[in-house]
């Protein structure tokens, strides 16, 4: 079995191709995260009774065929035997691909809501904060600042944050999102701020972690209020 480990703080992170038979019991209990604002699906769980405090995850770059391969990509990570061990969820909500972050956001509220767990969310660029705020000047780091990304023919798409916390015992940086993405017509509103991109391997850490920390202070989520977030709709021709 080929697999890539890492610690990460107090968490073991292991990057799997097949799936540790080893780490998956009936007396298991899951976080799952999922990630397909990209042409990448990243999939992570946790098992929060494994002393280990080890966290598996994988990226399938699977592009426009996720309505195809969904479950059998979860399935790869988690065999589905496993899925009523499932006790919170957590989703990428977009800035992305508007048929994969629907796709995605739907199962994960079917499955919260048929298993009566929380279902955590955070947008794309809320991911991103984490790993993006170290490139502002040192004396800008402690301010709030905005994740961009351009979009031809629309404008500038944005979203305002600031760092509230990095919880040393479980290394999650606590971020508030103090404006959603959105579309930005003047670049100038927008400063200081940093350019989005993608890194799905780190992200849905960062998202299972802050699921973690959800768990951790019994925070109850519920499935109605994740929704997609797309600043420009598919249908919007102005």
């Amino acid at each position: 079995m080929e697999q890539t480990s890492s610690r990460r703080g107090n968490t073991k992170v292991t990057t799997i191709i097949n799936p540790l038979q080893d780490f998956h019991s009936s007396k298991s209990k899951y976080l799952l995260a999922l990630h397909s604002c990209s042409e990448s699906f990243g999939i992570a769980i946790k098992d929060i009774k494994n002393p280990e405090n080890i966290i598996i995850s994988e990226v399938f770059n699977i592009g426009r065929s996720l309505s195809n391969k969904l479950f059998s990509c979860i399935e790869n990570i988690l065999p589905r035997k496993f899925w009523k061990q499932i006790i919170r969820i957590s989703v990428a909500k977009g800035p992305g691909s508007f048929t994969s972050t629907r796709l995605t956001i739907s199962m994960a509220r079917t499955l919260a809501q048929q298993m009566n767990c929380s279902l955590d969310s955070l947008s794309t660029f809320h991911l991103m904060a984490k790993r993006l705020y170290e490139d502002l000047d040192q004396s800008q780091i402690k301010n709030p600042f905005w994740i961009k990304d351009f979009l031809p023919r629309r404008g500038f798409v944005a979203g305002k944050y600031k760092l509230i916390k990095i919880h040393q015992e479980s290394n999650y940086h606590e971020f508030t999102e103090i404006i959603p993405p959105k579309l930005i017509i003047n670049e100038k509103e927008i400063n200081p701020s940093i350019k989005a991109s993608n890194n799905i391997e780190k992200d849905i850490i960062s998202l299972i972690d802050f699921s973690q920390y959800c768990q951790n202070s019994k925070i109850n989520s519920h499935w109605r209020k994740t929704l997609p977030i797309y600043p420009t709709s598919p249908i919007d021709n102005k």
